[in-house]
């Protein structure tokens, strides 16, 4: 590990522990920390413990306001959160509340969790009448993010729902489709009739597949690992370990989930590291919370039959050029039925690419990247024996 991460480390623990942490080490800038913070969506949580250590008076209001930011968005957030589960409860409106507007509520502080939006599930049924609630609040449907799994709703000047009709994309993978189809394992929430929360172990499994899936199409951001150091921190004596792997195994992300729960505590615990873990880590760092639109090669090319020896950048700039169906039919869905317009496909793709200016990012990546690079990249995802279907 750097001593970037290092000092990562020790800025997180210092604020869920609510502790001083030692001064920013000569090397690391003010600079940095605020990159990383802004990538990863960890402002209150980085910016907030290093404004408790002696950094140089310039830099005091920028952090202040970050810090400010995240702490005034997030209090709209838990009072919209309240207001909305009050609303469906009354309306009979079954809803379940999904991904950070849950852990929000498993840190110390909800703050110390932020999140772009409000994710809730909602039964087809009742997608309606959810809406309507929505709009009477002020809310208005973003059409062009409209999307099968979920619809988008925004009011200014940040607030943001997402009503979710299932708890998975199918065209990301189908067993983890067909597992979380299965709502049988949900508890209703205490003095709720229609409000639902996970069991502790299949939220586990759920925040696992959630971050699963990000790191297959994009890759995703170290504050996965600290929503991993915290729900287990707080769970680890309560959950059932036989449950979630059985259940890790049937979504087929046992390997993923490992691996994240090694780095989480090489990172947050000090347990020795090693270079697979090391380049994995950076990844992240440099990925952010979404990930980054170039990252979508690795997972399908980890996964074609390439030796060591022949991977380079002419291999990699082919492969782009001229995916395999399996990662062409993501993007295409009617070739699951027309395989044999692959042909088709990749001229639609390249005509995108070159008169569209699409996929400029990737480009970019592949004529600078190093073999080296490629190597390292290929591993991780060889590793993670992410087999979405």
């Amino acid at each position: 590990m750097t001593k970037l991460a290092d000092y990562l480390a020790k800025l997180v623990k210092a604020q869920l522990h609510n502790e001083l942490v030692a001064e920013i080490p000569d090397d690391i800038s003010v600079e940095d920390i605020i990159s990383v913070s802004r990538r990863n969506h960890m402002n209150y949580m980085l910016l907030g413990a290093l404004l408790k250590t002696k950094i140089e008076e310039k830099y005091i209001p920028v952090l202040k306001q970050l810090v400010l930011n995240s702490v005034s968005k997030t209090l709209m957030q838990v009072n919209e959160l309240k207001e909305l589960e009050r609303i469906f409860e009354e309306q009979a409106i079954t809803n379940q509340v999904l991904k950070g507007a849950v852990m929000k509520f498993i840190y110390p502080a909800p703050e110390m969790r932020e999140m772009s939006d409000i994710d809730m599930l909602v039964h087809e049924e009742d997608m309606v009448r959810a809406a309507n609630v929505l709009c009477q609040r002020g809310y208005s449907l973003q059409k062009e993010e409209t999307i099968e799994l979920h619809d988008v709703y925004m009011k200014r000047p940040y607030m943001c729902v997402e009503l979710h009709r299932a708890l998975y994309d199918k065209t990301v993978d189908v067993a983890q489709y067909e597992y979380f189809k299965d709502l049988s394992k949900r508890v209703l929430k205490e003095g709720c009739q229609y409000t639902y929360d996970f069991s502790k172990e299949e939220f586990y499994v759920y925040m696992m597949a959630h971050m699963a899936k990000h790191f297959a199409m994009k890759g995703c951001g170290i504050r996965n690992l600290v929503d991993i150091y915290v729900y287990n921190q707080k769970f680890q004596e309560e959950m059932n370990r036989e449950i979630i792997e059985r259940e890790l195994i049937d979504c087929g992300i046992l390997t993923f989930a490992k691996h994240m729960e090694k780095l989480s505590k090489i990172w947050l615990e000090g347990e020795e590291s090693s270079g697979f873990y090391d380049d994995l880590f950076e990844y992240m760092l440099n990925a952010g919370i979404y990930g980054k639109g170039q990252n979508d090669i690795w997972h399908k090319f980890a996964q074609e039959s390439i030796s060591e020896e022949e991977v380079n950048q002419k291999m990699l700039k082919h492969w782009f050029w001229f995916p395999p169906i399996s990662y062409m039919e993501k993007r295409y869905t009617w070739l699951k039925k027309r395989p044999y317009l692959l042909l088709a496909a990749w001229m639609i793709r390249g005509f995108k690419g070159l008169v569209l200016k699409t996929g400029e990012d990737k480009q970019d990546m592949i004529k600078d990247i190093s073999v080296e690079e490629i190597h390292v990249y290929k591993k991780i995802y060889e590793k993670m024996d992410l087999n979405f279907k």
